[in-house]
């Protein structure tokens, strides 16, 4: 008798035991595999699994071993209420990165009596998950999207196209800002850039460390260099409101001091 889904996620399991993840990595494997949701794995398991399906997965989980994240493995990966595909040229969309889109949408909605046509800017684009999820959630955006690879841009592109949103994305290649006219305007640019000091990779876990693009991860001795380029070149592109004031910026601090613009280490006045 062929092996059942339910005896793969078992197989799984094993194969990946003993780590946190087993379980949970098992699983998306499998029904990314299947072309399953992961919920129907359970109802479905006693269906039989093809030989060539349980050849592939062990060569999925011999990956998975060697420390290759499972989106990389599938070559997809969730953010938000969308399906993308992914690859190394990209950073994996995290949920964390969803919060962002939140943030943004909760500035839309909070204008939208002043920007019915709201233009948004996602700088670093990558596999397109911020720009796409605003473009699915925010009809009425007018989104463009930049990145300085031109696999991240190809991978972008063709999310765009499988999501019906080819037509509501516009891509530029470019480093940051210089994808784009010198004298565009945008009401809201975002950005989820790298933030890692180089020094600090030893510190990552390794299938991040080892796997993901370092271009996105490493923003340079202190981690603020991408950071600092982006919030000071961004008053140039954001539309100031009817009294020339700058609208709202938006930022997370998930750990260490706060450093606002004029703080940046080299031009702290020595104490």
């Amino acid at each position: 008798m062929a092996p059942t889904i339910g005896e793969a996620l078992e197989h799984a399991r094993r194969a990946l035991a003993p780590s946190d993840q087993a379980h949970s990595d098992a699983a998306e494997l499998v029904s990314r595999l299947l072309g399953l949701e992961r919920g129907d794995l359970g109802p479905q398991h006693r269906r039989a699994v093809a030989p060539a399906d349980w050849a592939r997965l062990d060569a999925w989980l011999e990956r998975r071993r060697s420390g290759e994240p499972v989106q990389y493995i599938s070559g997809r990966a969730a953010f938000r209420s969308l399906d993308l595909a992914v690859g190394p040229a990209v950073l994996i969309p995290r949920p964390e990165t969803e919060g962002l889109v939140e943030a943004v949408l909760g500035v839309l909605r909070a204008e939208r009596g002043r920007w019915p046509a709201p233009r948004v800017l996602d700088l670093g684009t990558g596999s397109g998950a911020i720009a796409l999820a605003i473009a699915s959630e925010w009809p009425a955006a007018i989104v463009t999207a930049t990145d300085a690879s031109d696999e991240a841009l190809g991978l972008a592109r063709a999310n765009a196209v499988a999501l019906g949103l080819g037509e509501r994305l516009r891509l530029a290649n470019g480093h940051w800002f210089e994808a784009v006219g010198a004298d565009e305007l945008f009401e809201v640019v975002v950005s989820n850039p790298p933030y890692i000091a180089t020094g600090e990779a030893g510190e990552l876990p390794r299938d991040v460390r080892a796997f993901e693009p370092h271009a996105a991860l490493f923003a340079g001795e202190s981690g603020l260099e991408a950071l600092r380029e982006i919030v000071d070149a961004a008053p140039e592109h954001l539309l100031d409101d009817l009294a020339g004031h700058p609208r709202v910026l938006l930022a997370r601090r998930e750990r260490g001091p706060a450093i606002a613009p004029r703080q940046w280490p080299e031009e702290r006045s020595p104490s």
